[in-house]
C-alpha cells in the first residue's frame, strides 16, 4: 500500500484530523469545516464526481496510450489532452466548493491547499495532481510532437492520480455530518 491509498477513516480526532502539512484540526474546526458544506454544495460535487468518474471510465478504456496508438489514430491525443485537463478542471471545482470558497479560490495549487486544509486530500496527492513539471494535460501536449514515447507514462501518472482523487472526494462527500 502507498502512501496515495493512505486516508484517515473515522470520526476526527486530534490525530486522524492531522493533514500532511502539519495541522492538526480540533473536533470542532473539523465539524465546522463539515456543516459549511451545505446540501446544495454537496449535490454539485456529487455531479462533478459522477462526470469525473466517466472520464476516468472512458480514459482507462484507451490506455496505454502508446507510441502506436497515437500513430494509428492522430486525434487520440488530443482527445486524451482534452480529458485530462477536463478532469484538472473538476478537482478545482470540487476543492473550491469543499473549501467553502466557491471558484474564488484562486490557482489550482491554492485550491489543493484548501482541499488539504479541509481534509479532503494530503500534500503527496495534490502534488501528483500538480506535478513540478506542470500539468499533465499541458505535458502530454508538449511531449506529443517531442517525446511521444513519454506520453503512455504522463497519461498513466495522470490517471492514478485523478483516480485516487476521485476516491477520496467520493469518501469525504459520503462522511456524515456530525452534530
Amino acid at each position: 500500500m502507498n502512501a496515495l491509498n493512505a486516508v484517515p477513516r473515522g470520526k476526527p480526532d486530534a490525530v486522524s484530523a492531522a493533514t500532511a502539512s502539519g495541522i492538526v484540526l480540533s473536533d470542532l474546526a473539523a465539524r465546522s469545516s463539515r456543516e459549511a458544506f451545505s446540501r446544495s454544495d454537496t449535490e454539485r460535487v456529487v455531479h462533478v464526481l459522477t462526470t469525473m468518474r466517466r472520464a476516468l471510465l472512458q480514459l482507462e478504456g484507451i490506455v496505454p496510450v502508446d507510441a502506436e496508438l497515437l500513430e494509428r489514430n492522430s486525434t487520440a491525443g488530443l482527445v486524451i489532452e482534452r480529458v485530462l485537463a477536463n478532469l484538472m478542471d473538476m478537482v478545482f471545482d470540487v476543492n473550491c466548493h469543499v473549501s467553502g470558497r466557491g471558484r474564488t479560490s484562486g490557482s489550482f495549487e491554492k485550491s489543493c491547499d484548501a482541499a488539504i486544509a479541509a481534509g479532503l486530500i494530503d500534500r503527496e496527492l495534490a502534488d501528483a495532481l500538480l506535478p513540478s513539471e506542470g500539468p499533465h494535460h499541458v505535458v502530454m501536449q508538449l511531449s506529443l510532437d517531442t517525446e511521444p514515447e513519454l506520453v503512455e507514462i504522463v497519461v498513466a501518472r495522470a490517471l492514478v492520480a485523478f483516480q485516487e482523487y476521485e476516491r477520496r472526494a467520493a469518501g469525504w462527500v459520503a462522511r456524515p455530518i456530525e452534530p
